[in-house]
């Protein structure tokens, strides 16, 4: 004690200073804009690199989060497209009024699911995914991703399911071509896993490159206007009155991650009328 004291009484002019010196930093900072922001810009020079090594080193934590909820947002915008649902009015009452009525009945509704295998280079390529029957998973869903067209579900298991994609044999999309809104159909030729062909188009159609083709909406897997592709080629042959063009697909099927499932809810009463036909 008695040594702290003389330390004290020995060296109090020096301990004096320092502490009015730092009083008056402080007086200096907080009156002045520039020396604050000098300072503050030093602080950062220090520390600046510690916060982005703890942010570099954290942040891999928290991709899952939120991919997972892009993946939610996604699904919520994709169920409020207007091709998910069949608009109806009440004729019986003029559209004017402001009693009219309008109704508004959901067709499609939507899944999602991780990819966890995939081919794109053989013959017939399919993908299998991460959820099954227990999640809600059907067969004949229509599979898309954020690009566009996937493919169709073709079997399911419990927890898991396969996919045919677009990139096999079997594949056939019904699908239109804008800006002349003509219907063909999709179909894909083995070795090139970013092109497809659009046939069934008449030779005096007028076609261009960059047209684009969507899902048509005729059959009742996909929902209309979805994107495939872009027109890239055609081609005329003598001996057949149809085009042969070639797209450019909107889906890079090497890097598939998320996709969506699209469920027809009223799958079970199409099929019972097309079964109709069927045995006729």
């Amino acid at each position: 004690m008695n040594n702290l004291i003389q330390f004290l009484q020995k060296n109090f002019h020096y301990l004096l200073f320092i502490i009015l010196q730092i009083i008056c930093i402080i007086f200096i900072y907080n009156s002045l804009n520039y020396p604050r922001f000098q300072l503050s810009t030093a602080g950062k020079v220090i520390t600046g690199p510690f916060y982005q090594a703890r942010y570099n080193f954290t942040k891999h934590f928290n991709f899952e989060i939120e991919n997972q909820n892009l993946v939610e947002q996604n699904i919520k915008l994709l169920r409020e497209y207007e091709q998910n649902f069949i608009t109806t009015k009440d004729t019986l009452i003029s559209v004017n009024s402001a009693l009219s009525n309008e109704k508004k009945t959901r067709v499609y509704d939507y899944l999602y699911a991780h990819v966890i295998h995939n081919t794109i280079h053989k013959k017939n390529n399919y993908l299998i995914i991460d959820k099954g029957s227990i999640h809600g998973i059907e067969e004949d869903m229509a599979v898309l991703c954020p690009e566009g067209v996937v493919g169709v579900v073709n079997d399911v298991s419990t927890h898991f399911a396969s996919i045919i994609s677009l990139l096999h044999s079997d594949s056939r999309i019904s699908a239109k071509v804008y800006p002349a809104n003509q219907l063909g159909n999709i179909i894909w030729e083995e070795g090139n896993p970013e092109t497809a062909y659009l046939l069934d188009i008449p030779q005096h159609i007028n076609i261009n490159k960059g047209d684009s083709v969507f899902t048509s909406g005729y059959s009742y897997v996909f929902p209309k206007d979805i994107l495939i592709g872009t027109v890239q080629e055609k081609k005329t042959n003598s001996k057949s009155s149809f085009l042969k063009i070639k797209i450019k697909l909107s889906v890079n099927f090497s890097q598939l991650n998320t996709v969506y499932l699209v469920k027809n809810l009223y799958k079970t009463e199409l099929d019972s009328l097309q079964s109709n036909f069927k045995n006729e």
